[in-house]
C-alpha cells in the first residue's frame, strides 16, 4: 500500500526537484517561472479544465452520488471557511487569505488521485471521486479564487474600492474562469466534444501539472523553502484536519463505510499545484505557497498511509 502511494507521489517530487535543480544551475529564474505559469494559466490549465469537464458523463455520477456529494461539499466548505477564518480572525489580506484558503481546501485529487485512487477503489469509483473533486475545484474554487484575487489586485493598484460587478467582469475575462463554466453548460445540454478535438486540446492541457510543478521547483529555489506558522497551519489542515473532519461528519451522518473511506482518502491528498500558479500569477506569498506545496507533498506519503490504514 505504501509503495503505491510513494509511486504516485514520486513523479511530483521528482519534477519539483528538477525545477529546483534548474534554478540552482541558473537555467531558470523567478521571471522564467512567472512566464511558465502564465502559459499554464492562460492556455494549458484552461484547456485541461475544459477537456476534463467535457469528458464527464452525467450518468456516471448517479450511482456514486453520496460519495460525490461528500467530496464536493467538503472541498467547497473547507475552502470557504478557511478564507473567512483567515481573513477575519487572523486578519491577513484578502489575497493572502484567498491563497491560503485554496491551499487548505483544494486537494490535488485531479492530479495525484488519478494515480492512487484507481488502485484502491477501481476505475468507476475513482473516476467519480476525481470528477467530483474536479468540479469543486473548477466550478467553485478556481472562479472564486480568480474573482477574489482580481478584487485584491485592483484594490491594491487603485487604492480604492470599485464596484463588485467590475471585479466580476474582470475575473470572467480569465480563461480559467470561463472555460470550465462553458464546458459545464455544454455538458448539461448533452453537447459532447469530438474525440479528435479533445485530443488536440489535451496535448497542451496534459502539460499543466508537469509545467506547474517544474515552475514551483524554480520558485522554491528562488524563494527558499521556509517553515512558518502559515505554512504549518496549511499543511496540517490540508493533510490531517480536513480529512479527519470529513470522516467525523460522515460518521455522524450515518454514511456507509465504503463512502467514508473513499471520501476521506480522496480528501487526504496533498496541496495542489494551482496554489503556486495563482501565487506567481498575482505575485503574492510565493515563498509560502511553494513551501506549503513542498511539505504537504512530502508528508502526504505518511498522512495518506495513515488514513488508508485507519479507514479499512
Amino acid at each position: 500500500m505504501t509503495s503505491t502511494i510513494i509511486g504516485a507521489l514520486l513523479p511530483l517530487v521528482v519534477v519539483l526537484a528538477f525545477g529546483f535543480l534548474a534554478g540552482w544551475r541558473h537555467h531558470f529564474d523567478g521571471s522564467d517561472a512567472s512566464t511558465l505559469n502564465r502559459m499554464v494559466m492562460l492556455y494549458a490549465f484552461p484547456l485541461s479544465l475544459f477537456v476534463n469537464i467535457m469528458s464527464v458523463s452525467r450518468a456516471s455520477l448517479a450511482g456514486q452520488l453520496p460519495m460525490a456529494a461528500a467530496i464536493f461539499l467538503s472541498m467547497v466548505i473547507s475552502f470557504s471557511a478557511a478564507i473567512l477564518v483567515i481573513r477575519y480572525v487572523f486578519r491577513r489580506t484578502l489575497a493572502q487569505s484567498t491563497l491560503q484558503g485554496v491551499a487548505i481546501g483544494a486537494a490535488a485529487v485531479p492530479f495525484v488521485g488519478s494515480a492512487i485512487l484507481p488502485y484502491l477503489f477501481g476505475p468507476t469509483t475513482s473516476a467519480v471521486a476525481i470528477s467530483s473533486a474536479g468540479f469543486a475545484m473548477n466550478l467553485v474554487q478556481t472562479p472564486v479564487c480568480m474573482i477574489l484575487l482580481t478584487i485584491a489586485t485592483v484594490q491594491s493598484a487603485s487604492k480604492k474600492d470599485g464596484s463588485f460587478l467590475t471585479y466580476v467582469i474582470s475575473a470572467f475575462k480569465e480563461p480559467m474562469v470561463w472555460a470550465p463554466l462553458l464546458a459545464t453548460a455544454l455538458v448539461m445540454v448533452n453537447v459532447r466534444l469530438p474525440s479528435h478535438i479533445a485530443s488536440a486540446f489535451n496535448l497542451l492541457g496534459i502539460t499543466t501539472a508537469g509545467v506547474a510543478l517544474f515552475a514551483s521547483g524554480v520558485v522554491l529555489y528562488s524563494c527558499k523553502v521556509i517553515i512558518s506558522l502559515p505554512v504549518v497551519i496549511t499543511v496540517c489542515f490540508r493533510n490531517l484536519v480536513i480529512p479527519a473532519l470529513c470522516w467525523g461528519a460522515l460518521v455522524l451522518l450515518g454514511m456507509p463505510k465504503d463512502v467514508i473511506r473513499e471520501a476521506v482518502i480522496a480528501l487526504s491528498i496533498p496541496v495542489g499545484t494551482i496554489v503556486v500558479i495563482f501565487s506567481v500569477r498575482f505575485r503574492v506569498v510565493e515563498q509560502e505557497m511553494a513551501s506549503s506545496l513542498f511539505f504537504s507533498t512530502i508528508l502526504s506519503v505518511f498522512t495518506m498511509a495513515f488514513f488508508i490504514v485507519a479507514t479499512r
